[in-house]
């Protein structure tokens, strides 16, 4: 060595590094197993094993992890944190929880959703009953040998939950306090503020108009004059003009602007500052725990009030929790754990209509004011509630009879819930290495959710008030009983489990409705003086399962597995069975003597599985019976079809593949990469039938669907000292999604060529999130009208399309061009790619974008410098497309007094010659213009 170092690093294969001063002549050195890399323990489905001798796919993410993060519920947290899980938030409410997706979209019309087990059993309350501050570890299992354990309710993934313990912790107390903000910060559309604006487009749309009737006008100024407020029908309503002006005289023709000098009456407010807010988000968690030889202790009180930026929508939830273990006997062990929640919702103004505050925000034109106003422009004393009375629209183009602000504040959409769930354990070692579980587990959940709609103003007001109160209990049990043998012979390691697992759930439901209220603010239903008919049904489902699993390992270099579990639903009819399971192998390469000599690769695995999985969730609890609404006919009862059963209805089954490695270099980084492939048969479908016969729908199995994808996860470790560290890490999915074969066709007896799912088409060789509409191909520069493509069939060899659709037999034109070409392989050559003016005559076809990207992942960041903590978390995604109906609302072609316009409305054709890919204004003059198509693909 250089005779200036003082320093030696010693490395060795499953050792940790380290770093020895030189002293003497002599230095010996005794290396640590590098616990992190080798032994790390993993939480998997009825056990736990460790990192080496897994041979599935599973990622942990710890409680510290995720406690960091500050959210409400576990899927919240998940995101960016697992390859091959996507979690989408589809809503800004507060208490609402994320989707979570495993590897791909299992299935059309069945479940998708993951399988979550808390503390050992499947859990089946609410997600965001769970305090994340209670949580120490999260482990999802993502591959069939991973999964398949769980049989038919493995197939979409298993999220394992494990609460804190005061396991080898000495008696300890935290309380952790937390404030912070919620506040709009995401720029909503960029729209017309400016009414005058605004008038002058309406006024451009109404001169287009007259110039495009039948027969055009011959003075298109006194055709848009007349209508604009009137006298003539067509525009604003005569009492909605809020300037010192009449209709006629608010635009100059010359310049088709508003005229300068002409006064308003009064400013329209704008709507977004009474429709969001800053608001607090609080939360107090206090944590006590420990443990003496025989008993650990934890226990937890959390608070959260989470208020959201839309105003009257919040989320306010106490939760408790009490988790015991206890070593009855040198042979006995019992372990209780028990979580309770009690929380509110309230989400005023969160409807999905046009109800919706931010559908209000985004769309409402802005001339229209938040409060109403006298002929004057003065604000209307509300000699009800007090203040200004708020406009409800008569006469509005948009939004009439409705203000979503006063909706919000005066009527009440609240959900109150409380939740008991928990499991006792008895675990008893019956001889050296063999041990018999006993585990009962219970949830118990009710729901009251209630809607108050004030009797004065707005949708109710007909009714003078109306009040509706919803019930939902649901009781869910399941006993485990579980016996494990677990044997070391030397250089061979055998571990078995055999079990029998039985679940029971029911729900019951009741729904009661009153309107006429004597009282506007009571929430009883002896309030209301006339009763709605009243609903209330129980529903069950029952599974029965037998199963075991046979782990076996040599030397601790070479890893088998097994499981095999048959399940048994009360869904089904007539195959109540079905049987699922797994093989899986790992080698640990590094292990192995030719390894030895290298100091690159500090750990290296080989891993492979194969599996059968399924999914019995998503159908209903009885897909396969017949069932029925009973009505009153004429005081007697009567009977009409509520679903339709199918007695031959069975599981949803998949295939999963999957071969994955693992490596570390040095202790600088952490890596692994996993391809999979699942294939899912006897897809779950909604089978349309023809409604003459009582029903539409009726629930099949049949069809194919493949998920597969490359799934990386790279972690570096850059800085790592004493009171120090900094950590970043990537982690990416490559999804790759098709139909390999679609449903039987019961008109044709062959498989369907497209099933239209909204803007999607459901096809072999294409996604479930393909989309399937019109391409729009712009605007026509002489006239100003949008242009789709289209394709006529020129059967006379005129080389002109007749209008019209050539599926019903009225046109030349094909409407849906994936099955005609299908279907007329013998007219391929008559087929025409040409431009339409007309909606109608456009082509439905595949348009080559798809909803899944490319790729996605996180980029992760962590770090530490004694007792400060630093987490940076960016989400990507490049590729994929989405659909925006908010914005295609925006660009409608002049519906007058309708929608706002976006500012990209100003881009519009105005005159012949415009190069533009957006339409003239014609006050929708031209159908199909805001309709589905390419044009709002992004």
């Amino acid at each position: 060595m250089p005779s200036a170092s003082n320093e030696l690093e010693f490395a060795f294969l499953g050792f940790t590094t380290q770093t020895v001063t030189i002293s003497g002549t002599t230095v010996n050195v005794a290396l640590a197993d590098d616990v992190s890399s080798l032994s790390e323990v993993v939480v998997v489905g009825y056990g736990t094993t460790t990192k080496e001798a897994f041979t599935g796919s599973a990622k942990t993410i710890s409680g510290d992890q995720l406690d960091k993060k500050r959210v409400a519920n576990l899927p919240q947290a998940l995101a960016g944190e697992v390859s091959g899980v996507r979690v989408v938030n589809t809503s800004g409410q507060p208490g609402t929880v994320a989707t979570v997706r495993v590897r791909g979209f299992g299935s059309l019309n069945g479940n998708r959703d993951p399988l979550y087990v808390l503390d050992g059993v499947p859990f089946t309350g609410g997600l965001n009953s769970i305090n994340p501050a209670d949580i120490e570890s999260t482990t999802v299992l993502k591959d069939a040998a991973a999964t398949s354990i769980y049989g038919s309710r493995g197939a979409n993934g298993v999220v394992l939950i494990t609460t804190k313990t005061g396991k080898n912790k000495q008696s300890f107390i935290d309380v952790d306090v937390n404030f912070g903000t919620n506040a709009n910060l995401i720029p909503r559309y960029d729209v017309i503020k400016s009414p005058e604006q605004y008038v002058s487009l309406a006024w451009e749309a109404l001169y287009n108009q007259g110039l495009g009737l039948a027969t055009p006008t011959a003075d298109p100024v006194a055709y848009a004059n007349n209508r604009l407020f009137g006298p003539t029908a067509g525009g604003f309503v005569a009492d909605r003009n809020i300037w010192n002006a009449t209709g006629a005289n608010l635009i100059d023709p010359a310049t088709r602007q508003f005229r300068e000098g002409v006064t308003r009456k009064f400013d329209p407010e704008n709507w977004e500052d009474y429709a969001f807010q800053n608001s607090l988000r609080s939360e107090v968690n206090v944590r006590m725990g420990g443990s003496s030889d025989k008993t650990s202790y934890y226990t937890s009180l959390g608070y959260l009030n989470d208020k959201g930026y839309s105003i009257k929508s919040d989320y306010e939830r106490l939760t408790g929790r009490l988790n015991l273990t206890h070593q009855v006997k040198p042979w006995l062990a019992g372990v209780m754990n028990v979580g309770f929640i009690n929380s509110k919702q309230n989400n005023g103004g969160q409807t999905e209509d046009s109800g919706s505050i931010f559908w209000f925000v985004d769309n409402m034109p802005a001339l229209y004011p938040v409060f109403l106003r006298d002929a004057n422009g003065n604000k209307i004393p509300d000699p009800i509630f007090g203040g200004d009375q708020y406009d409800y629209g008569i006469g509005r183009g948009f939004g009439a009879l409705t203000n979503s602000i006063a909706d919000t504040k005066y009527n009440t959409r609240r959900n109150d819930r409380n939740e008991l769930n928990g499991n006792v354990s008895l675990n008893a070692t019956i001889l050296p290495g063999l041990t018999f579980e006993n585990t009962l587990g219970l949830t118990y959940w009710n729901n009251a959710n209630t809607s108050l709609t004030n009797k004065f103003y707005g949708s109710a007001a007909s009714q003078k008030g109306s009040i509706s109160l919803t019930r939902q209990n649901v009781l869910s049990t399941n006993l485990l009983n579980l016996l494990r043998y677990r044997k070391t012979f030397g250089d061979h390691t055998f571990e078995a489990l055999a079990a029998h697992e039985a679940t029971a759930y029911k729900l019951n439901y009741l729904n009661a409705s009153r309107f006429n209220l004597v009282q506007n603010d009571s929430e009883d239903l002896n309030n209301g003086v006339v009763s709605n008919p009243s609903t209330s049904y129980s529903e069950t489902y029952k599974l029965d399962s037998y199963f075991g699993q046979v782990n076996y390992d040599y030397k601790r270099k070479y890893f088998l597995s097994g499981s095999l579990r048959r399940d048994g639903s009360s869904r089904f009819v007539k195959s109540k069975w079905g049987t699922f399971g797994s093989v899986g192998a790992g080698w640990l390469i590094s292990s192995e003597d030719f390894m030895q000599n290298q100091n690159i690769l500090s750990s290296l695995k080989l891993k492979g599985s194969f599996g059968l999985i399924g999914d019995q969730a998503g159908v209903g609890y009885y897909p396969g019976y017949d069932t029925f609404n009973v009505d009153n006919v004429n005081d007697q009862p009567g009977f009409s079809f509520n679903n339709k059963g199918n007695p031959d209805l069975t599981w949803e089954t998949a295939k999963m593949s999957q071969v994955g490695v693992e490596f570390g270099i040095g202790n600088y980084i952490s890596a692994s990469v996993d391809y999979y492939i699942k294939n899912t048969n006897d897809l779950i479908f909604d089978k349309r039938v023809g409604p003459s016969i009582g029903y539409a729908l009726i629930k099949v199995n049949d069809g194919k669907l493949r998920n597969q994808g490359l799934e990386f996860d790279v972690t570096g470790h850059i800085l790592k000292g004493d009171d120090f560290h900094l950590d970043l890490g990537i982690n990416g999915e490559i999804l790759k999604n098709k139909l390999t074969a679609m449903p039987i066709d019961a008109a044709t007896g062959q498989q369907k060529l497209i099933d239209i799912q909204g803007l999607y088409g459901y096809g072999v060789g294409h996604s479930i999130y393909d989309f399937y509409t019109r391409v729009y191909t712009g605007v026509n520069s002489d006239d100003g009208r949008a242009t789709w493509e289209a394709y006529y069939v020129d059967l006379d060899g005129d080389g002109k399309a007749k209008p019209g659709a050539i599926e019903t037999g009225v046109g030349e034109y094909i409407t849906s061009l994936t099955p005609y070409k299908a279907l007329h392989p013998d007219l391929a050559d008559k087929i025409v790619k040409t431009t339409t003016k007309t909606y109608a005559d456009a082509a439905n076809q595949y348009t080559g974008h798809s909803s899944i990207p490319k790729v996605r992942g996180a980029i992760n960041l962590s770090g530490g410098y004694k007792g400060f903590d630093l987490s940076v978390q960016v989400l990507y995604s490049l590729g994929g497309y989405s659909y925006d109906g908010a914005y295609a609302a925006l660009m409608h072609n002049g519906a007058i007094g309708s929608n706002n316009w976006s500012t990209d409305i100003l881009r519009r054709w105005q005159k012949a010659g415009d190069v533009t890919d957006v339409p003239k204004l014609s006050n929708n003059q031209t159908p199909g213009v805001s309709s589905s198509s390419t044009r709002f693909i992004t």
